[in-house]
């Protein structure tokens, strides 16, 4: 009843003789109607308060003010965002501004290259440090916390205070970053004439593909033109510029260590960061004499390549979930209607007198709203705002809206798209079928369609009942989370294979560092280059290591360090994080699309909507503020931002209770700066090797002897925390948008 109450207060109220409605309706909305040939425009002109000529067209459209543009408000948060954050990692951190800039956006975008690190502000001479209120929190009595071999973790005060900064920063940039995105998306997806013009580019696709025999040329630009390859061709680009970059200046990479510098910057992984090395011969040099110019190609490298590497992640996965879930639209448009949605279905169509039902009967133009609203392609709210368009346009209420009622009068002139003709010959070559379909139908007898349409409806039940059974916990395995679970589980096997069996690690810490790198987290502990310093590696990886040759220059003379064995390992940790990123944004389209598409999903959330309304209503009527607060805070906790965001929060306290409780140690900041920066794939504090408390304090351990339990929980913390955050961030990002 809610479902069908909630259309009928939607539905204009209004019948094709109540011609007089329409005008005061078209008077109440102050003339912004074009096309009406000024019938139901107000009689003053909102910009030059004159009245309007009767039956004369309206001005011309005129522009929204620049602050009204949701792209102005994106660069205007993106450029304040970068100016404090560049401002006070200067005046905190003491670094330049090239530096300051770097080090705000790897560490608020979530790169996490970790270096600089910010407890070196704890260990720098007091003398270098300017600032009198940075120099106490950072050098002053009872501000240096215990170092690892007294029992503690390191750091001090100033250090805390730079994290829970950070912590701000990444929190902020996520959101603003992601708004940003959804407002870039939406012009993109929803440019104007977006509809027939991706009519044409796939009419323009066939038409190549009859002349690929003719014109070998013509399979070119049909690859050119898929997205996908755009995509791919622009990345690959970018991974080779990355290359060179780190291959033939001062940072001396090998081929590997370019190439894995590359994809985890354009990740956010941030796994190979920048080396205090430069000149010729090469040597070692400190932060401030490091060559700006680096920093700057850092930041620059990845701000532009994430976005490049999301485009091509996005158009791989989303032609992936297209071919998966192509059968579920077809199942969903022959499944049988229930009678709940034949009941709100009575609803569409042309509106009837006084919002009332229909005849019971379902014609072509229900037909096909209720099918656009059960593939989940419109909503309920969309369909009426149309149809009370159209009735503001139908002037002399006739049902129909010719030419001049329809195209704004006083526009500017659009020249006609060069491709119309590829258009116009699809939608042609589709009303043929329909037409040849019809004609078929019509040379049937009566006897013959019925029985044509009760195999259908026979089929149309079969596969009902199949959908069904499908979703059924009996049926598991052929549900889309099980798929991508089981795709999941053999891409991390394979990955933990290979780090037990090569790094020669645990169990635990081979899951570990499969998760943390395959998710482009980035922890910078353990290294895979620390097996070049080891004495124990047996096996295959051992003839990469100790033969001559094989270890690279250190740093101490110039050089990167590492060995072949470590370079080895980065290359199989960069097919790890491309492949995985691939296998997790599919995996996340699929399940979105189950979750977002469920069986009658459509009406519910019509019922949900006028529910609220509903509570709405009591709130109002109600008196005292008690019942108000319950019947708000039940609206309030079934709205997706802010149940994404409870959840985050209390992920977050997960991790801080873990980092200040367990043999970490941390402080409450750096418990949430550990928490926030794992969630959000920063990266930027890692476990470290820490035994238990003990009075006279703990020594570092070796990696073979820490307890397998910490690499455990921040696998789980991470595999369960990062859906969380893109859950909590895409509906933040989502409120802005529409907003906006």
């Amino acid at each position: 009843d809610w479902g069908r109450g909630c259309i009928r207060t939607m539905l204009p109220q209004i019948s094709p003789n109540q011609s007089q409605e329409v005008r005061q309706r078209g008077n109440q909305l102050g003339g912004s109607l074009p096309g009406l040939k000024g019938h139901l425009h107000s009689s003053l002109d909102e910009q030059q308060k004159q009245p309007l000529t009767p039956g004369a067209p309206p001005p011309p459209p005129t522009d929204a003010p620049l602050y009204k543009h949701p792209w102005v408000w994106c660069v205007l948060a993106l450029l304040i965002w970068i100016v404090f954050g560049t401002v006070w990692y200067g005046f905190w951190h003491g670094f330049s501004v090239i530096v300051a800039f770097y080090y705000h956006v790897q560490a608020g975008l979530s790169i996490g290259f970790g270096f600089p690190g910010a407890e070196e502000i704890c260990y720098k001479d007091p003398s270098q440090i300017s600032s009198p209120t940075v120099r106490h929190y950072a050098t002053g009595p009872g501000m240096q916390f215990p170092l690892p071999s007294e029992g503690g973790r390191g750091g001090c005060q100033a250090a805390d205070i730079s994290k829970a900064v950070t912590v701000l920063n990444i929190l902020t940039g996520s959101t603003i970053i992601a708004f940003c995105i959804g407002v870039l998306a939406d012009s993109l997806t929803s440019p104007a004439g977006g509809w027939y013009k991706r009519l044409i580019a796939e009419e323009r696709l066939k038409h190549l593909q009859k002349q690929t025999k003719e014109h070998p040329m013509a399979w070119l630009k049909i690859q050119m033109m898929k997205n996908w390859v755009r995509a791919v061709g622009c990345a690959w680009l970018w991974v080779v510029i990355g290359i060179l970059y780190g291959m033939f200046s001062d940072q001396k990479m090998s081929f590997i260590t370019a190439f894995y510098y590359s994809v985890t910057s354009m990740t956010a992984a941030g796994m190979e960061g920048p080396a205090t090395i430069q000149g010729e011969p090469s040597r070692p040099v400190s932060v401030e004499e490091l060559n700006q110019g680096h920093w700057v190609w850092f930041i620059v490298y990845a701000v532009i390549g994430a976005p490049i590497y999301g485009w091509a992640l996005t158009a791989i996965a989303a032609g992936y979930v297209d071919w998966v879930t192509k059968h579920d639209f077809h199942s969903t448009l022959h499944e049988q209607i229930t009678p709940d949605e034949f009941k709100i279905m009575d609803y569409l169509g042309y509106p009837s007198h006084h919002g009332e039902g229909g005849d019971g009967e379902i014609d072509m133009f229900e037909f096909v709203e209720c099918q656009l609203l059960r593939l989940n392609l419109v909503s309920v709210s969309h369909l009426m705002q149309i149809k009370m368009r159209f009735i503001d346009l139908d002037i002399d209420d006739s049902g129909t809206i010719d030419k001049d009622e329809l195209i704004l009068p006083g526009g500017v002139e659009q020249p006609a798209h060069p491709g119309m003709s590829y258009a116009m010959d699809a939608l042609k070559s589709i009303h043929h079928e329909i037409e040849d379909m019809r004609d078929a139908r019509s040379k049937l007898t009566t006897e013959e369609k019925t029985r044509l349409n009760d195999e259908s409806q026979a089929l149309a039940k079969e596969k009902t009942s199949q959908a069904a059974l499908n979703k059924t916990w009996g049926r598991f395995y052929k549900q889309a989370w099980f798929k991508c679970f089981v795709v999941f589980c053999l891409w991390v096997m394979s990955a933990c294979i290979f780090y037990s069996q090569w790094q020669q690690w645990g169990f635990w810490q081979s899951l570990y560092y499969s998760i943390q790198a395959g998710m482009s987290v980035g922890f910078p502990l353990p290294s895979e280059d620390e097996m070049c310093t080891k004495t124990g590696i047996e096996g295959r990886a051992a003839l990469f290591i100790y033969p001559e040759g094989q270890m690279y220059t250190p740093f101490a003379d110039g050089g990167r360090g590492g060995c072949v064995a470590g370079d080895m390992s980065k290359l199989f940790t960069t097919m790890l994080i491309l492949v995985g990123s691939s296998i997790i944004a599919s995996s996340i389209g699929i399940i979105a699309v189950a979750l977002l598409n469920p069986p009658g999903g459509w009406y519910k959330q019509l019922i949900a909507e006028e529910e609220h309304n509903h509570f709405r209503k009591i709130a109002e009527e109600s008196e005292g503020w008690v019942d108000d607060v319950y019947v708000y805070a039940k609206m309030y906790a079934s709205k997706g931002w802010v149940r994404s965001v409870l959840a985050l929060l209390a992920w977050i306290t997960v991790g801080i209770t873990y980092g200040t409780m367990s043999n970490q140690r941390m402080s409450f900041v750096t418990g949430l700066y550990f928490a926030v920066t794992s969630v959000s794939t920063g990266g930027l504090e890692a476990i470290m090797l820490l035994g238990d408390d003990t009075p006279s304090g703990d020594v570092r351990l070796e990696l073979d002897e820490f307890p397998g339990g910490n690499f455990a929980f921040v696998t789980g913390y991470l595999m369960i925390g990062i859906p969380i955050y893109a859950w909590a961030l895409t509906e933040i990002a989502s409120f802005f948008t529409k907003a906006m």
